[in-house]
């Protein structure tokens, strides 16, 4: 077998899912049940990336035997949406999977699996691209998948950002981030497979396909190595949820924590404090850390360091917004809001607004001299 590019591409993305998959399965950190059911997503996907493969025009020739296998292993598909569904939704506790009602989002696949035992009896000599049932079966799978990933958007439809709010999630690591990256990831991956796979219907020939395997080798490669970055750079938007499952916490004192941060927040203001740390507000509010950092990440889907900064961004809004601190430079109002470096408050400040601090004072000193801005202004005060 030659090795070209894609073909190693391919040999990677198998190996990194692989190890990804043994990681998930082993791991104790965090919720077991959810990190199985993600190790066997992995494992699918895995197997899908091998069938792209064998019968794309780099190595379909090696594996003109292994048809029935391979069209085994093709039906594994029907598993991907059952599986991003449940996972998105244990993950997020929407429901409990040990109730064997969920067994009925199987049945497709196993459906599949016993009208082809009961195919290959009465079929001599299968090819894939050759037999009637490859259409059939990559039409349902196609639309298989479609079903299972608006119910997923439906079940995200209160968090499914857009684009700058996606963005802007990486960097705050929300609990929300890494369902929604592995939605977008999959639905990019449903997509490739539905333009390879139509055009593979219409073409009928592997060799005509060179690009099926090259295109979808190298959105695995994208996809995984992205899953990979994600964990490394931000492990908290994996376990932002489960690292406190030990920890319960009653709905009433839960109440009274977040109605005493909230109020400690807004009145004292200890973000403007450039040092403050999670021990250091905990020993104000007379609070364990861990009980603080609990609420914080629970209540607001942040962590501790993304709960102050937005703080402080809101408070350099409102000092840029106002005309009597015109005279302030914006340096000194970062110094002021509890930042250190000027650099990292413009990057933030324009990551938050989409725009950077300059523009956005000139934008709400634009507006407060318009005519509308003054009409308002009398309205209000009227009232």
């Amino acid at each position: 077998m030659q090795l070209n590019f894609f073909t190693i591409l391919t040999i990677i993305s198998v190996f990194i899912t692989a190890v990804l998959s043994l990681f998930f399965f082993v791991n104790k950190k965090g919720f077991i049940l959810e990190n199985r059911l993600f190790a066997i997503l992995l494992m699918i996907f895995n197997l899908q990336i091998f069938y792209s493969f064998a019968t794309s025009n780099y190595a379909f020739q090696y594996f003109m035997d292994w048809h029935r296998p391979l069209f085994i292993i093709r039906q594994t598909s029907f598993l991907i949406g059952p599986l991003i569904y449940l996972y998105i939704n244990t993950f997020r506790k929407k429901l409990d999977i040990h109730n064997f009602n969920y067994l009925a989002h199987f049945l497709p696949f196993a459906g599949s699996l016993l009208f082809l035992m009961i195919y290959y009896l009465n079929t001599d000599r299968f090819v894939i691209w050759k037999s009637y049932i490859d259409l059939y079966d990559t039409i349902l799978i196609l639309a298989h998948n479609f079903i299972y990933i608006v119910f997923s958007l439906l079940s995200l439809k209160s968090v499914t950002p857009t684009l700058k709010g996606f963005y802007k999630s990486i960097f705050i690591s929300s609990s929300n981030t890494w369902i929604q990256m592995l939605l977008i990831g999959f639905i990019l991956v449903w997509i490739v497979n539905l333009n390879s796979f139509a055009l593979y219907m219409i073409i009928q020939r592997p060799v005509w396909c060179a690009y099926t395997a090259s295109i979808y080798a190298l959105t695995a490669f994208l996809f995984i190595n992205t899953i990979m970055f994600v964990l490394l750079w931000k492990p908290d938007a994996y376990y932002v949820i489960a690292k406190y499952k030990n920890t319960k916490l009653q709905e009433p004192d839960k109440m009274g924590y977040i109605e005493r941060l909230s109020s400690y927040m807004e009145t004292e203001k200890p973000y403007l404090n450039p040092d403050i740390t999670l021990e250091n507000l905990a020993t104000e509010l007379s609070v364990n850390p861990r009980i603080l950092s609990q609420i914080i990440n629970e209540t607001y889907k942040k962590n501790f360091k993304s709960y102050i900064l937005e703080y402080r961004l809101k408070e350099s809004m409102k000092i840029l917004a106002d005309s009597r601190c015109s005279k302030l430079t914006v340096l000194e109002i970062l110094y002021q809001v509890g930042f250190n470096s000027k650099s990292a408050f413009n990057n933030q400040f324009k990551l938050f607004t989409n725009l950077t601090p300059l523009e956005y004072r000139a934008k709400c000193l634009e507006l407060q001299n318009s005519p509308d801005f003054y009409m308002a202004s009398v309205s209000l005060s009227v009232a």
